[in-house]
């Protein structure tokens, strides 16, 4: 059903992309951000601000909940059989699509009568087709999607409304991080006969975007955006504020100062540093920190050398930097599953070296035998914020190895924190994994790339072909995670997410997926 929209009508619903201010003192949330709010379409979000519509207004099968953790949302439940190739997800048949004024004047326009409001099945599948058609490929793996056409009647998806409320999924493949993806990427519900009537302006306005979270989008200019509380949301996720204003400020300098001032109750910021007496919640660089070694140097790729070093470690005594977190519980931040089946067992009784000084002297003389070298010199970058807090190991190393085992200290600017991992100028750094790292498939390509350059048979034959049953996936992620951290290559200290500035007062925001997405939830600004 496919109908055409008039000049005037399109016109008439753009008018939230006026400069004009939005008004109104039932706002209870505050938020500044840097970036001018330009789309409301998930498939298009960049920046704070439509992350935070896309993630908070549209609603998909799953989310993530404070802990990191993947949680329901759109789905009340799901099953895979023992290969993990086919999931089916039990839907909430009490989700409904949210019909503001503006999206109702809209559907009148249209002349849509008899719109369904109840999400179905159907809804997740045009969705899904939706994505698969903007040329995103990190669901290939669902059956016939690398080859979908729209255009084609023989073309065919894995996606199947067994009813209502019931959708299957099929894999061609198995995917280890397929119910991964579905938490984090922008896989929504979407109603055909909107989405058609509509053609290219769905998405563009608040009257031509359907919503179906905790929030809905109220209001949209150039400089304020609100998003408000969903009256029709029965959803299990708990709602306190009535409402969020965004505000787009477009200079990173006016965040920190609104903020000191009072009107913003939060903000993020794009740089660590923006205000000395202001700390952040999280910080700007996200990733799993940890020591890393380059194992393309001469001196990195010492498997022996790396024991040395790190055996001598007193982890105990390493003071966390301001920008942390939190101490690293999992090399990878959060469980992530196959059907039920963790990938990481690592804990932090796991992580770490156990200390052992009696035969480091030993072994680093058997090393330099090795070497026929009277000095090893290693090169060790760290951030600037961390020269105290490791100042201590540094200490114990020169007392412990002499001039046998020469420390090259070398300090770099967080925001050069990209720029070390990738020209690698080192052999030993704390460094982190980068946002793209939340599972163990993720953490083992990392290694294997820049910034720890580490390849290892064992991982290879572990990793390369996912089998068919999922324990034995899950069991073999985590041999391997096991397998770097025991090789020395990257062994975790500290989770650090993005820069989120909270007054006192307020609760009930949390970030997943590494800093990359922003919830509000239950909690409210104290009044």
């Amino acid at each position: 059903m496919k109908k055409v929209i008039s000049a005037v009508l399109v016109i008439s619903m753009i008018f939230s992309l006026c400069s004009c201010t939005i008004g109104g003192s039932d706002t209870k949330l505050t938020m500044g951000i840097l970036d001018e709010i330009t789309t409301l379409d998930p498939l298009s979000a960049q920046g704070d601000g439509e992350k935070i519509i896309s993630s908070n207004c549209i609603e998909g099968l799953l989310r993530f909940d404070a802990e990191g953790n993947i949680d329901l949302a759109g789905a009340t439940g799901y099953t895979a059989d023992k290969n993990a190739l086919s999931y089916t997800f039990k839907l909430n048949p009490s989700a409904k699509w949210y019909l503001s004024d503006s999206v109702k004047t809209t559907l009148d326009s249209i002349g849509v009568t008899d719109f369904q409001e109840k999400i179905t099945a159907e809804d997740y599948i045009y969705g899904i087709k939706r994505f698969i058609e903007s040329g995103r490929t990190e669901l290939n793996a669902i059956k016939g999607a690398s080859k979908y056409n729209p255009e084609d009647k023989n073309s065919v998806l894995g996606l199947k409304a067994v009813d209502e409320y019931t959708l299957q999924i099929t894999l061609e493949k198995i995917d280890p991080d397929f119910l991964y993806k579905l938490a984090v990427l922008p896989v929504y519900p979407c109603d055909e006969v909107f989405c058609t009537a509509l053609d290219g302006i769905y998405y563009s306005t608040p009257a031509t975007t359907l919503c179906n979270g905790p929030y809905y989008v109220k209001e949209v200019t150039e400089t304020e955006t609100i998003i408000e509380r969903n009256p029709d949301y029965n959803g299990n996720i708990q709602i306190t504020n009535k409402s969020i204003l965004l505000y787009s400020t477009g200079k990173k300098d006016a965040l920190a100062a609104r903020f000191k001032d009072g009107s913003y109750d939060i903000f993020t910021a794009p740089d660590t540093e923006i205000n000395e007496d202001i700390k952040p919640s999280y910080t700007s660089v996200t990733g799993t920190w940890g020591f890393v070694f380059n194992c393309k140097s001469e001196m990195g790729k010492l498997h022996e050398l790396r024991d040395i070093l790190l055996s001598s470690v007193d982890y105990s005594k390493i003071k966390l930097p301001d920008f942390a977190t939190e101490k690293a519980e999992n090399i990878i931040h959060g469980n992530y599953t196959v059907f039920d089946e963790k990938y990481s067992s690592l804990n932090t009784q796991t992580l770490t070296y156990k200390t052992d000084t009696e035969n480091a002297q030993k072994n680093i003389d058997a090393l330099l035998k090795k070497l026929d070298k009277e000095t090893i010199s290693v090169k060790f970058v760290i951030p600037a914020q961390m020269k105290n807090a490791l100042k201590d190991v540094i200490s114990f190393w020169q007392k412990l190895f002499g001039d046998k085992i020469i420390i090259d200290l070398r300090t770099f600017d967080i925001t050069e924190t990209d720029k070390i991992s990738a020209d690698g100028d080192y052999d030993m750094a704390i460094l982190p994994l980068l946002p793209e790292t939340r599972t163990a498939l993720g953490v083992i390509e990392s290694v294997s790339g820049a910034p720890c350059y580490f390849t290892d048979k064992k991982i290879t034959v572990l990793t390369s072909q996912p089998k068919s049953d999922a324990k034995t996936n899950a069991t073999n992620y985590s041999k391997a995670e096991k397998l770097i951290v025991e090789s020395g290559v990257f062994v975790p200290l500290f989770f650090a997410s993005n820069d989120l500035y909270m007054n006192k007062g307020v609760s009930g925001v949390y970030t997943a997926d590494g800093g990359e997405l922003i919830y509000f939830h239950g909690g409210a600004k104290e009044e």
